[in-house]
Formats: structure tokens, C-alpha cells, sequence
């Protein structure tokens, strides 16, 4: 997928946290602020529609606390490994 370097830079940090998010008791609070960007950058690529989706959905579960700390951690992995697909197209 053809993707500005702009974006390129900035979808790469994010998905580097995603594949390996710290282990800490604010993992939420830091993590639903990162798959709100990559949503929003990730908007204006039609290509990537189905990524967006699941990384809204994400956030949404992560806004209403609907996800364990537990189970946290494999969806950011998930969502990184969606974005590295995604990016190596």
C-alpha cells in the first residue's frame, strides 16, 4: 500500500508500541491513545478500510473498559500485526 512518509514514519512508531506494549498498569490510557491515531491516519487510505474498523473497534473497548488487562496486551500485539500486513503490501 502506497502510503505518504509522513504517515509512514508515524503508522511505524505506532505499530512498534502495539507489537510490544509496556508492561505497565496504564497500558489503557497509553494505548488508546496511539489506536485512535493510527485510526485516524489510517482513514485516508481506502486500502486499509478493514484495519480501521478493527482498530475503532479496539479503541471503543478500550474507552468503555470492556477489555482485561490480560487479554490487552494480545489485541494491541494483533492490532500491530494487522498494521505490519497492512503496511507490506
Amino acid at each position: 500500500m502506497k502510503m505518504r512518509n509522513d504517515d509512514i514514519r508515524t503508522i511505524t512508531e505506532i505499530k512498534q508500541f502495539l507489537l510490544d506494549p509496556p508492561v505497565s498498569f496504564k497500558l489503557k490510557d497509553y494505548a488508546s491513545k496511539h489506536v485512535q491515531d493510527a485510526a485516524d491516519l489510517l482513514s485516508a487510505y481506502a486500502e486499509a478500510a478493514a484495519v480501521q474498523n478493527y482498530l475503532l473497534d479496539l479503541h471503543e473497548q478500550l474507552e468503555t473498559n470492556s477489555i482485561s488487562q490480560e487479554e490487552l496486551r494480545n489485541k494491541l500485539k494483533e492490532a500491530g500485526i494487522q498494521i505490519s500486513r497492512l503496511t507490506n503490501k
